[in-house]
């Protein structure tokens, strides 16, 4: 009878106090009220099934012996796009970018790490598509084993959540050289508390697709913090009180892919074209943050090496420098950037460059923003003329 007029005023305590305060608060004040003892106090708390929580601006809910977590997550993002084509017809479209649900967490240990990714795509494509679902089992700081579908630890940008990018989209160049998703194991850990390496295997056939053959995608990868823990996300939100500097080297080999694969190969593996190929690709990263102030750079390097000997192999190079600067406090940031993409250096008068501005405001960092960008995007065609394309958004994001 007691225990029921104890839970009786808890309840009763929590309604009067609010929502936001905790359960375990409550008895925590009952027992400085001396309205229950210590003991008490920890029998109810192991009671406790399930605890709540936003304070991570996510929801999640954890069990009291905490061997369970779950978090909730996603984000939704609401674009407008004007196309001023130089040889072409204009394009005005508003159009939902994304719309992202995902759960993680961690089971029966902390160690052992869980994450369910779902994309809903609109307009010409009304589908909902698994975009991550894998496993991560880190008993080490040093050493933990990840197996699933996720994006391939490579390209650094890619590797940024599109909710947290400094223009509206990623570099074009970046959709022509990175790994996308894909399915298989990867070792990866932390050394010397700056140091930090990945290495896997995968199908190399993308997302959601089984693999064909007996050939792998083979990727590794070393991130280096020499000043401090860098903030996986473009612009410095947190205004760094010290200089942050982040450089990545990576390598991929993807044996004997076939044309039905790796889409951002810009069709060179159809069979018109190389057909069947073996692809090295290097990647390399700078980024920069202080007081305010953002900068990062990426080069990219890649060859295909067809598997027919009457073919000749081709090389490709790209490249993105892009900075920003919040203006006003860590509201409004004004930023710059410049690609380029040679998808054949061995072939003159095929570049693509692209030389753009943008300006964000954040309501809450990058959880809650709108932003806009003007780009010139100059594509050479050969020997005929050059087309000189503009390109206009403007986007909101909303993350939960």
């Amino acid at each position: 009878m007691r225990r029921i007029w104890i839970l009786s005023g808890a309840l009763l305590a929590a309604w009067a106090a609010g929502p936001s305060h905790a359960a375990v608060d409550l008895l925590q004040r009952l027992t400085e009220k001396g309205i229950i003892t210590d003991q008490e106090k920890q029998e109810l708390q192991k009671e406790q099934d399930v605890k709540s929580s936003h304070k991570t601006g996510s929801f999640s809910w954890m069990t009291a012996d905490e061997r369970f977590r779950l978090e909730l997550y996603g984000y939704g993002q609401v674009r407008y796009t004007f196309d001023d084509k130089d040889d072409k017809v204009n394009n005005s479209n508003f159009s939902v970018q994304r719309a992202r649900l995902g759960a993680r967490g961690y089971a029966f240990t902390k160690d052992l790490k869980y994450q369910l990714f779902l994309n809903i795509y609109s307009g010409d494509q009304q589908d909902v598509q698994l975009f991550d679902y894998f496993l991560d089992y880190t008993p080490f700081p040093e050493f933990g084993v990840m197996a699933g579908q996720y994006k391939v630890p490579y390209a650094v940008q890619w590797n940024i959540s599109a909710a947290s990018l400094q223009f509206v989209e990623r570099t074009t160049v970046d959709g022509n050289f990175r790994f996308d998703r894909d399915t298989g194991v990867n070792v990866h850990g932390k050394l010397f508390s700056m140091l930090s390496y990945d290495v896997g295997v995968y199908n190399g056939e993308g997302t959601n697709k089984n693999n064909p053959n007996d050939k792998h995608l083979w990727v590794g990868r070393l991130m280096l913090e020499p000043l401090g823990k860098y903030p996986f996300h473009e612009s410095d939100n947190g205004i760094s009180k010290k200089p942050l500097l982040l450089l990545v080297a990576g390598a991929g080999f993807d044996d004997d892919v076939a044309s039905h694969t790796r889409s951002n190969l810009n069709g060179r593996l159809a069979s018109t074209a190389l057909g069947k190929s073996d692809v090295m690709q290097y990647d390399g990263f700078l980024g920069f943050k202080w007081m305010g102030a953002s900068v990062h750079s990426e080069y990219y390097w890649r060859k295909i090496d067809p598997t027919n000997d009457a073919k000749k192999e081709e090389t490709a190079i790209g490249f993105y420098a892009q900075g920003g600067y919040f203006l006003w406090q860590d509201k409004v940031e004004a930023a710059v950037r410049y690609e380029f993409f040679d998808p054949n250096d061995d072939v003159s008068e095929n570049l693509r460059q692209e030389y753009g501005v943008g300006l964000n405001y954040f309501f809450a960092a990058h959880r809650n923003k709108v932003q806009a960008d003007f780009f010139r995007v100059n594509t050479q065609q050969g020997n005929t003329d050059s087309t000189d394309d503009n390109r206009f958004r403007v986007q909101y994001t909303l993350a939960f």
